[in-house]
C-alpha cells in the first residue's frame, strides 16, 4: 500500500513524511514496529486538494478504497480484499492516514482560541463516529469542517508553527522547519521520508523513542477512519467507490 501511494505522491512532486510510529519505526526498526498496525503519513494541508484528485485517480479502484472523509479531519489509503464492505463495517481493513500539517498561532489569546476550535473538532468527529445512522450523518457531517475553518482564520498570517490535528494536538505543536526537507530512510525492502528534524519531533512527542516500551504497552494505534463505512456506502451509491 505504502510503495503505491508514494509513487503516486513522488510522481506529483506532493511532499510527505512518515510521522508517530512509523517515523519511530524507520529510525529504531529500519521498518515496522513489529507490533504495530498501521503506516501514518503527514502532508501539508495546502496540498490536501492535489492529494484528493491524483490518489483518486491514481490509485486501483479494485484494490484501494481512497476515503475522502466527509466528517474527520484527514483523508485515509484504504485496502481492499474479500468483503470488503464488512471489512470497513468491523474495522478491520488495513489503511494508511494521511494527516495534514496545519497551520498554528503563536499569540497566546489565539492559541486559546484555536485550541478550543481544535477540541470542537476532534470532538465532533468523534461524535459523528458513533452516529450510525447515514441520513443523521448527513446532516451533521458538517461539523468539523466548521471548526477547522475558525481554527485557520485564528492563525496570524505570518505563523512559523503547525500542529497535526488529533486528541493530542497539543504534543504535535512545531516550527514548520522542523518538518524541512524530507530525509529518506530504509524502511523494510523500501525507503520512507523522515522530517528534517524527526529527532527533535520524535523526542517532544515520545521522550526517549529508542526505548521500547513495556511489553504490555506494545500495542498499536488501535485507531480507525472515522466514519469509512458510512462514506463508503454513500460513494458507493454514488459511483465513487
Amino acid at each position: 500500500m505504502y510503495k503505491d501511494v508514494k509513487n503516486i505522491l513522488e510522481e506529483n512532486g506532493i511532499t510527505f513524511y512518515v510521522h508517530f510510529g512509523t517515523a519511530i519505526g524507520a529510525v529504531r526498526h529500519d521498518g515496522f514496529i513489529p507490533w504495530d498496525d498501521d503506516i501514518d503519513v503527514a502532508v501539508w494541508r495546502e496540498d490536501i486538494p492535489l492529494i484528493d484528485k491524483v490518489l483518486s485517480e491514481g490509485l486501483d479502484r479494485e484494490k484501494y478504497y481512497y476515503h475522502i472523509s466527509s466528517a474527520d479531519t484527514h483523508p485515509h489509503v484504504i485496502r481492499k480484499y474479500d468483503d470488503f464492505e464488512t471489512s470497513l463495517k468491523e474495522r478491520k481493513a488495513p489503511f494508511i492516514d494521511l494527516f495534514p500539517i496545519d497551520r498554528y498561532p503563536r499569540g497566546n489569546l489565539r492559541r486559546k482560541l484555536c485550541n478550543m476550535c481544535i477540541w470542537g473538532d476532534v470532538g465532533s468527529v468523534w461524535a459523528i463516529n458513533h452516529t450510525d445512522s447515514i441520513p443523521l450523518h448527513k446532516i451533521v457531517r458538517w461539523i468539523p469542517g466548521v471548526f477547522e475553518r475558525m481554527a485557520d482564520r485564528i492563525v496570524e498570517d505570518d505563523s512559523d508553527l503547525t500542529v497535526v490535528l488529533a486528541t493530542q494536538f497539543k504534543d504535535y505543536i512545531f516550527p514548520r522547519d522542523y518538518y524541512g526537507k524530507p530525509i529518506y530512510h530504509r524502511f523494510e525492502d523500501t525507503e520512507v521520508p523522515l522530517p528534517e528534524k524527526c529527532h527533535e519531533i520524535l523526542t517532544a512527542m515520545f521522550g526517549d523513542y529508542m526505548t521500547p516500551p513495556p511489553e504490555d504497552k506494545r500495542t498499536g494505534a488501535g485507531g480507525f477512519p472515522c466514519g469509512a463505512y458510512k462514506d463508503y456506502l454513500m460513494d458507493r451509491k454514488a459511483g465513487r467507490a
